[in-house]
């Protein structure tokens, strides 16, 4: 990939584009069986706990959006993501394995599996939320909120998404690590997204989680505008390795979000129409890199 991020933040930026005005709704993905002789691709979807792959990955299966109800329950095992599906008119069959969140011992298993020197997916979808991560049980959550606390004694939705940011980028920089080290995910691996979901949580802030996610900075701003830890590791794996690579927010399904029980919900900033809107535009971009 060329050293031209101004590309990859356009691409972002015609996603809140199709926000504000957002065209009429076309069926572009679904679920179903893809017809003999058709080009197969393996996707990957990777990301940390509660980033939301679950939730993305049946929005591509679906072909739509959830309207409240309960949030996706969380994976364990990654036989539970393997689908075909058929995006729109190009009858293209697509693989899809979606690495389980929660469980370490999976987790490992699963990148080992799908990063080995004999197989590798030809796209990977790797899924972060800007510090928005559900948290599952009550232990984790105390040891989030006791880790929250360690700066100013303060339990504050600031503080637990700094904590979500670190491990994320430690998650990111390890899947960094194992394709620049496998020989397979150099030879096959092609395109991936950064999905940027949960994006109705924080809409409000959209353009200073593209300023974390999308390389690049300026030196005239004052002070200096400095990168992010995560967009120095994604220019670092596009510099190794000839892939194409696209960064753009998306959500997948309209809830509430809780950064801690004792703290007031974030709601979502967006409409079903709006929110649609992100996943049209998450399909064209797909397609583009299939």
């Amino acid at each position: 990939m060329s050293d031209n991020w101004d590309d990859v933040r356009a691409g972002w930026d015609a996603a809140i584009r199709a926000v504000d005005a957002p065209a009429r709704r076309g069926s572009h993905a679904r679920a179903g069986r893809a017809g003999p002789g058709l080009v197969r691709h393996t996707i990957a979807f990777t990301g940390e706990p509660g980033a939301g792959k679950t939730m993305l990955f049946q929005a591509l299966s679906e072909g739509g959006v959830r309207l409240g109800g309960e949030e996706t329950k969380k994976s364990l095992v990654p036989e539970l993501g393997h689908r075909n599906l058929i995006l729109g008119s190009l009858r293209i069959r697509v693989s899809a394995l979606v690495v389980p969140g929660q469980v370490a011992q999976e987790r490992d298993r699963a990148m080992t599996r799908i990063l080995s020197e004999y197989t590798s997916p030809k796209g990977i979808i790797h899924v972060v939320c800007w510090g928005h991560n559900k948290v599952w049980n009550r232990s984790n959550q105390n040891l989030m909120e006791r880790a929250a606390r360690a700066g100013s004694g303060a339990l504050t939705p600031e503080a637990i998404r700094a904590w979500h940011l670190e491990k994320e980028l430690a998650d990111f920089e390890t899947l960094c690590e194992r394709i620049n080290e496998t020989r397979a995910a150099q030879r096959s691996l092609r395109w991936m997204i950064v999905a940027v979901s949960k994006a109705d949580l924080f809409w409000d802030r959209i353009e200073d989680a593209r300023d974390y996610y999308v390389p690049g900075f300026d030196a005239a701003a004052q002070p200096p505008t400095a990168e992010s830890g995560f967009s120095t590791a994604l220019r670092d794996l596009a510099d190794h390795n000839d892939i194409r690579i696209a960064v753009v927010p998306i959500s997948s399904q309209l809830l509430r979000h809780s950064f801690s029980d004792s703290l007031r919900p974030r709601l979502s900033q967006l409409d079903s129409t709006g929110v649609g809107a992100l996943l049209d535009h998450f399909y064209r971009t797909l397609k583009e890199l299939l």
